[in-house]
């Protein structure tokens, strides 16, 4: 009888799944991206990570020491900051960011010595940038305690944490997003405008070959190689972390926006048009968006049909921005709107109850001798 344990239904005990656990995989599934950033983009990728990780695990800490008024070191091992989900949310948000931000008011980037090149910027040859790991602080404070430990934490937060901060950064300070080619890069990236702000009815030579594996412009350095977003995505879909199905619905209802919105409205046709839908799909934040943020479990609905619909609501929002809006990306965007709409979709879309059925409607049959319906369950009644 001492070795009998009395635990609740369905008496199941699934391997690694505290939110440690699944924070960890999160955490090895953003690894692929990581490391295609920082080759693309140079070492600021890799400083505005160690910024955002280490600041938001700092917020998030101080938060909870100053809250419970104890500042032992029992109350620091009992912190929250130890699930590592505000590491997750420090390390998406600095992959939401470009390599280097500059403001113009400010003035603390240390520049290299430009070579004598007709229309090159001095901010693509920042050594250092200050402006950057500043606003990451900003940010990480934006994102862990506005939004998620002043709504009481891991789990009741409204909106993403890291979709919200890069909207922030960019609302209050019209930053110069300048993701230009970085000093110690080892792989040679095309690092202009994106397909999205240039001339999206164009077709570049080898377009979809440099969006695939990331050699070509982008607005974060997070979404740059599609190849480290995939492999991600089959992590977190074999550990059954995230709903598999959840961001192909996102990524292929984009896909039929950007026809319904920007192909034929434009009157492209053959491979054009396909070349447009799928450049729309593989630009942009919308499969690191999908992968890594609309499927996060405080900010999405509880149902597979309610996520059907606040996946297709992503989607329809981000073409309509991108096409119709003066933004030429709208992910972060969009996965904030539906946010909003999640305590909605599940006040409508609730799951069933275990065992529950639905009675089947009784016909009621009239008895020969009067005109009253007879119920026959009821042996001998009869229901008016």
């Amino acid at each position: 009888m001492k070795n009998l344990t009395v635990s609740a239904s369905p008496h199941v005990v699934q391997k690694n799944k505290t939110t440690r656990g699944i924070m960890l995989d999160v955490l090895i599934a953003l690894a692929p991206a990581l490391v295609m950033a920082v080759l693309y983009f140079g070492y600021h990728v890799l400083l505005n990570a160690i910024v955002c990780m280490g600041s938001c695990f700092a917020f998030e800490l101080l938060y909870t020491l100053i809250l419970k008024k104890d500042f032992s070191k029992k109350a620091v091992k009992s912190s929250s900051c130890w699930d590592c989900s505000c590491l997750v949310t420090g390390l998406i948000l600095a992959l939401n960011l470009p390599r280097v931000i500059t403001v113009k008011s400010w003035d603390f980037n240390v520049y290299r010595a430009m070579p004598n090149i007709e229309g090159v910027r001095a901010v693509d040859y920042v050594a250092f940038s200050g402006d950057t790991l500043i606003l990451c602080v900003v940010a990480s404070l934006v994102a862990i305690v506005l939004i998620k430990m002043l709504f009481g934490g891991i789990g009741k937060n409204f909106a993403n944490p890291a979709a919200t901060a890069r909207v922030f950064l960019f609302l209050a300070f019209g930053l110069t997003w300048a993701n230009t080619t970085g000093l110690g890069n080892v792989l040679p990236a095309s690092t202009g405008a994106t397909w999205l702000s240039g001339d999206k009815l164009t077709n570049a030579d080898n377009l979809f070959v440099n969006l695939f594996i990331g050699n070509r412009g982008a607005a974060a350095a997070g979404e740059t190689c599609m190849i480290a977003l995939a492999v991600g995505y089959l992590y977190l879909s074999i550990r059954k972390v995230i709903d598999f199905r959840i961001p192909l619905i996102i990524v292929g209802s984009a896909a039929v926006f950007a026809l319904l919105f920007d192909g034929l409205p434009n009157k492209l046709s053959g491979a054009r048009l396909i070349n447009n839908m799928a450049a729309h799909v593989m630009s942009g934040g919308l499969v690191f968006g999908s992968v890594f943020m609309a499927t996060d479990y405080s900010t999405s609905p509880n149902t597979f049909w309610g996520n059907v619909l606040f996946g297709v609501g992503i989607a329809l929002f981000t073409m309509l921005i991108r096409v119709f809006g003066g933004y030429p990306e709208g992910m972060s965007f969009a996965i904030l709107i539906m946010n909003a709409a999640v305590p909605l979709i599940d006040k409508f879309i609730y799951p069933r109850p275990f065992g529950y059925f639905k009675k089947p409607k009784e016909k009621p049959l009239k008895t020969p001798d009067s005109p009253l319906p007879y119920n026959e369950t009821e042996k001998g009644g009869i229901k008016a």
